[in-house]
């Protein structure tokens, strides 16, 4: 089993922990406007996402190397970013809710002002840790690309591509 990095794995699972939380409070205020549909359309990408990423890193043993590129895809990399751009969608939708039912009383939150801050709250957290997953994705993509691009490749020696190989031809022709 090929794990995912430490500090990989920890975001994960707080982007799992303040999603649902998320939802939750989100279900609460699904009355107040359309809009709020996001909540949940966010929530089961984000888990797919995740659940995509853990089954990636524990097939990724049989597959390939514990330094391929496997898991840290350009596809993985760019719903990551995909990710973040739709919880940051999800953050602005939340607070043009808040917004609405604190100030311009244009809608009416069911429970309460609180209903609808705390997910505009813990959609900004989202935002922020899935950003952090997207980077760390980034940079370990670059990492593992850097590397094995100074892999040493059995045929690529010195002797084989050097202008300086010694051959069996004679210096002077005749």
């Amino acid at each position: 089993m090929a794990p995912l990095p430490r500090p990989l794995f920890y975001l994960i699972c707080a982007s799992l922990c303040i999603s649902t939380i998320s939802l939750i409070f989100a279900i609460l205020i699904i009355r107040v406007s359309l809009l709020s549909w996001i909540f949940p359309i966010a929530f089961i990408l984000t888990t797919l996402y995740h659940g995509v990423a853990f089954l990636m890193s524990n097939s990724a043993s049989e597959i390939e190397t514990p330094d391929s590129s496997y898991l840290f895809s350009l596809p993985n990399l760019a719903s990551a970013y995909l990710l973040t751009v739709l919880w940051t969608a999800v953050f602005g939708t939340a607070i043009a809710l808040t917004v609405l039912v604190s100030s311009i009383g244009q809608l009416h939150a069911p429970r309460g002002l609180w209903s609808v801050i705390i997910p505009s709250v813990s959609s900004f957290m989202e935002a922020l840790v899935m950003g952090s997953i997207a980077v760390l994705t980034h940079k370990e993509r670059k990492r593992i690309i850097y590397a094995s691009k100074w892999k040493w490749r059995p045929g690529h020696g010195v002797a084989a591509s050097s202008q300086w190989s010694i051959s069996n031809q004679p210096l002077v022709s005749k």
